[in-house]
């Protein structure tokens, strides 16, 4: 294959456990044509030694003075983006991996969509000891924006690949607390006019454990108010698109019907498990402060009860 295209490999980088696998496995590339941005945000870890290691002059690292923080962790992902040249960017996280045919099989893709901003890697998910949990579901080749939306599907942040010009110029990736929902919206805008390409082998390993801010359960309240924003912002999206085939009409029309009933479900579900933790404590809480986040009563109980069974089984 005739590496024409150069990737930018970014990793926001603040913890130490994992990165020195996730470098690994960004080196081990059958493409080459690629850099590796790594931006240390203000770590107490040692993130130099561990990146000191590598002697390969793809490898560019950098450190901010100021911690952006987990709640502003997207602040991060666009100081990432603003030290990228490749034509592609990747931006994954500091406990993930790559697959060693990523690269190359999302150069496949480029040469056979150009016009695309956005493509997706198929994921499998590993656990703390890198051993494979899953494989996620295998998506279309290609697909609209409207598919995208409302198809349901398991991404995260590393497994998309932007045009990096085209990401800049819709501001970077979108900011809302602790990242959640921001990869999703910043994909959609990517796919509105082109749609998004997807590969067929794996290509990305997600890390399932208990450090990443995904499983950070103190910040529910504002992953909650990120959903219902988020669903406000498929609706209006939606109303202010034109799908030009019936199929992408059909599927506009079934983001304005479910959009707001999955949004009630992503949230009781956080709601759910934040109540598993201290039955007590939190079904009290979510008692008083269900109504600022929209959470009826019938919907309170309907948690509280799921809760409960959980918890005699």
């Amino acid at each position: 294959m005739e590496e024409t295209v150069k990737f930018s490999v970014t990793i926001p980088a603040y913890k130490d456990k994992y990165l020195g696998e996730t470098i690994d496995s960004v080196l081990a590339q059958t493409y080459s044509n690629f850099e590796v941005v790594i931006v240390n945000d203000a770590s107490p870890y040692d993130l130099d030694s561990i990146v000191a290691q590598y002697d390969d002059p793809r490898i560019r690292y950098f450190k901010n003075e100021k911690n952006c923080g987990a709640r502003h962790v997207v602040d991060n992902w666009n100081i990432c983006l603003g030290h990228a040249t490749g034509e592609y960017l990747i931006c994954m996280g500091d406990d993930d991996n790559l697959t060693p045919r990523c690269l190359a099989d999302f150069a496949l893709l480029i040469q056979k969509y150009p016009q695309l901003d956005l493509y997706h890697a198929r994921s499998e998910i590993i656990d703390d000891d890198s051993r494979l949990v899953c494989v996620l579901e295998e998506r279309p080749e290609w697909e609209s924006v409207y598919s995208l939306i409302y198809n349901p599907r398991n991404t995260h942040l590393g497994d998309w690949l932007f045009k990096t010009e085209t990401l800049r110029r819709n501001g970077g990736f979108y900011k809302l607390p602790f990242g959640w929902q921001s990869d999703d919206l910043t994909a959609f805008i990517a796919a509105a006019t082109h749609g998004v390409a997807n590969t067929r082998e794996p290509g990305f390993q997600y890390r399932g454990n208990g450090l990443s801010i995904s499983h950070d359960m103190k910040s529910v309240e504002d992953k909650i108010e990120a959903v219902r924003f988020a669903v406000g912002w498929r609706l209006q999206f939606v109303a202010d698109s034109h799908p030009a085939t019936a199929d992408d009409r059909r599927l506009a029309a079934l983001i304005q019907r479910d959009a707001e009933a999955r949004g009630r479900q992503d949230i009781d579900d956080m709601v759910e498990f934040d109540i598993r933790k201290d039955l007590l404590r939190r079904s009290w809480f979510w008692l008083w402060h269900r109504r600022r986040h929209g959470i009826s009563l019938r919907r309170y109980l309907r948690c509280l009860l799921k809760t409960v069974k959980y918890k005699l089984k």
